[in-house]
């Protein structure tokens, strides 16, 4: 079961940051709050001299630990994201998946410490991205790994400073044309008739900073493949991001930055072949085989950030930063094939438009840091769904083979705001305390407010060990969608027809308690252990209205969550390894919105009565992966294992175990008049074996997922 997983991970934990021989690293600020940054300035940054990042970790080593605040961080490096197989061409969940207490799902999605996949939240560049954006496979690309610098997975004990989206935090520093001036072309081309290019180039000139990157592909694995073919039928996609960052050292103690982002796809949605026709439809008999069906999703993903950084002297600093962001997502449907395989054919669009203001101030003053904030959003949503249904008896049989139309339109404007006080001071010589609460408010589909504190120590006895501990109440806001209220009742006596239910989630509410310990135990090793326990309120799930491609978001009563962690890793001179183990399960009881999303009422008065256990995190995972330097070439191997989701009558079956095994070979050489190159060769499921993520059927899931079966890239980089 696990011999071609274990074969490959020597000790290790969380990816490993950049090579210790070449220079002492400079752990990057795990949270990167104004507490972290207080009380330091930095020169103006020029052409030879990296762009400052002021810092604190009291570890200072490579590897996984604990940050200044009390929380766990585990930290990625770009040098870290080149040793993986693909490079930058990783997805960034499959990126993320190589972390402990990430689990990967279906159609990209990643869970992190048995949170539903919108349970987590980005920062980039220390400024928090708009939290609807996490639903999105185009944030996937819109920051795919070629524009990092350095990433950080913080969990556990937050400061106050975070809230929203509280299953991990993903803080993301991207490159600047300090650090990374030049530029490169890469072409990748391989099987499925993938062919992408991408294009980097970062600059800088006095006391200004450049860089971009554009990412254009073609390929056939727009989703996971719904049969065990290596090939699904109509699975093609076109997709495209932009990303660029601008930033002016203003004087010694101001910075104004920008961020502008942009990503978009045309994807079909994969078809299984041969499928039984469920409906009658007027005028076409013999119906279309299902192979034919020709539906698609298409997702537009636009963002802009403007931030101020300044310091006002050794003890006082802050930021400032507004944001604008725009999704929009639109299914398109095939009209005849959908109606006849499954009685509806749905036309939606959904649009997001948000605006956000964020502001952090820190004030450090001897042996102690006091940091407060606000942060305002605006979140308007406008979906607008055009369905066709067939009419049916008080049976379910249909009555007619003449569809009917079913409208409906749903809008609000979401309001979000949060203030926060956070103090993280030395107690002692090897304990320091965090302590903060935070206010948080929402209306609009939602109403909700709530006072949370947190409070956590940690015991640095020496720098290479830490322990830490902790407790905290976090809120965590439903995505910004759902069911109208009118949808049952505009969908009764139709193939579309789904029961009742609240339309509307709850915020979730949760207490938790997270305790581990980190240790350094010889030169290039690091090992963390941690644990939490959490009992959740209105746990925030996520479903689908029926066979309508109409996402709805759902909340169960109550319920606990356990998770321990392990993490080892190791690095010396041409080799590096990391393993991560994580055990854990998520029980919940009780439906309080969303009902529709069980069409069984067995099935909903078993959950309404008895804990279950939740399909999107399996008992067991791994990950990890090894590295070796051979100059001039470099061989790496990562891989997952997972014990299996779940599935069946209130998920109360274990799906079949899924473990991937991804090879990398990359070859540096010099070409004369060119300069350095490197080609890449990549095998993604090195073994070829069949995974089943998902099966048909199942809470909110209509079509199975199977992943990637043995796959060949090729990438060539030319520098310019």
């Amino acid at each position: 079961m696990l011999v071609p997983t274990l074969a490959l991970l020597l000790p290790g934990a969380g990816l490993l940051a950049e090579d210790q021989s070449s220079s002492p690293p400079v752990a990057p600020t795990p949270s990167a709050t104004p507490a972290d940054t207080a009380g330091t300035t930095g020169s103006i940054p020029n052409a030879t001299e990296p762009e400052q990042q002021i810092t604190v970790n009291a570890n200072n080593r490579a590897g996984p630990g604990t940050n200044a605040n009390g929380a766990n961080s585990y930290g990625v490096t770009q040098a870290d994201i080149d040793r993986l197989p693909a490079g930058s061409n990783t997805p960034m969940t499959d990126l993320l998946a190589q972390m402990p207490g990430v689990a990967i799902d279906q159609y990209e999605m990643v869970h992190i410490r048995d949170n539903e996949g919108a349970g987590f939240q980005y920062q980039i560049n220390n400024v928090l991205v708009p939290i609807d954006i996490n639903t999105n496979p185009p944030f996937i690309s819109m920051v795919n790994p070629m524009m990092v610098k350095h990433i950080d997975l913080l969990t556990g004990i937050l400061p106050a400073q975070y809230s929203y989206a509280i299953g991990g935090v993903v803080d993301i520093q991207t490159k600047d044309g300090f650090s990374q001036p030049g530029g490169s072309e890469s072409t990748t081309v391989g099987m499925r008739q993938t062919v992408r290019q991408d294009v980097e180039y970062g600059a800088s000139s006095g006391t200004w900073s450049y860089y971009a990157n554009i990412m254009a592909t073609s390929n056939n694995t727009a989703f996971n493949t719904p049969t065990d073919d290596a090939n699904a039928v109509h699975n093609h996609q076109n997709a495209g991001q932009a990303f660029a960052y601008v930033a002016d050292q203003v004087t010694l103690d101001t910075k104004v930055s920008l961020v502008l982002s942009g990503a978009a796809g045309n994807s079909q949605f994969p078809n299984v072949p041969d499928m039984d026709p469920q409906y009658d439809l007027a005028g076409h008999n013999p119906p279309p085989n299902s192979s034919t069906i020709d539906s698609g999703l298409n997702m537009r993903d636009y963002l802009a950030m403007l931030k101020l950084d300044h310091t006002v002297n050794q003890e006082v600093s802050y930021q400032l930063a507004v944001v604008t962001h725009h999704i929009e997502q639109h299914f398109t449907p095939d009209d005849v094939g959908d109606l006849v395989y499954q009685g509806v054919s749905s036309d939606v669009k959904r649009q997001d438009y948000d605006y956000t203001a964020q502001g952090d101030l820190s004030i450090t003053h001897e042996r102690s840091t006091f940091s407060t904030g606000f942060y305002v959003g605006s979140y308007n949503v406008d979906s607008d769904s055009s369905s066709k249904v067939f009419p049916v008896d008080a049976d379910g049989n249909q009555t007619s083979d003449v569809p009917t139309d079913v409208d409906l339109h749903l809008q609000k404007d979401n309001i979000v705001t949060g203030t926060y006080v956070n103090e993280l001071a030395q107690l002692s010589q090897t304990i320091s305390g965090n302590l903060g609460l935070r206010y948080n408010t929402l209306t609009g589909f939602t109403t909700d407010h709530s006072l949370d504190p947190t409070v956590s120590l940690i015991w640095r006895p020496n720098q290479d060990f830490s322990a830490h501990g902790g407790f905290a109440r976090y809120t965590q806001l439903p995505t910004f969608s759902g069911i109208a209220p009118s949808a049952p009742a505009a969908y009764a006596n139709t193939t579309g027809a789904q029961p009742s239910g609240q339309s509307f989630p709850y915020a979730e509410h949760d207490s938790e308690w997270d305790a581990g310990v980190a240790y350094h135990p010889f030169e290039g090793a690091v090992v963390s252990w941690d644990n939490f326990f959490e009992i959740t309120h209105h746990y925030l799930d996520a479903g689908l209205f029926g066979d309508v491609p109409i996402y709805a978001p759902l909340n169960y009563e109550k319920g606990y969550i356990w998770d321990s962690e392990l993490a080892l890793a190791y690095r010396r001179n041409d080799f590096t390894s990391y393993t991560n183990l994580t055990m854990g399960r998520n029980y919940e009881k009780g439906v309080a919105s969303g009902q529709f999303n069980f069409a069984d009422p067995a099935e909903l008065s078993y959950i309404n009565n008895h804990y279950f256990l939740l399909d999107h995190e399996p008992l067991a995972e791994i990950s990890g992966g090894v590295t070796y330097d051979l100059r001039p070439f470099t061989v790496s191997l990562d891989s997952i294992y997972s014990s299996g989701l779940r599935t069946g009558f209130a998920d109360n079956t274990s799906l079949p175990e899924v473990w991937q095994v991804n090879l990398g070979v990359l070859y540096a050489f010099t070409c004369p008049g060119i300069g350095a190159m490197t080609d890449r060769v990549t095998i993604l499921n090195l073994f070829n074996r069949e995974n089943l993520i998902r099966p048909a059927g199942g809470i909110g899931i209509f079509q199975a997922s199977y992943g990637p079966r043995f796959t060949v890239y090729d990438t060539l980089t030319i520098p310019f």
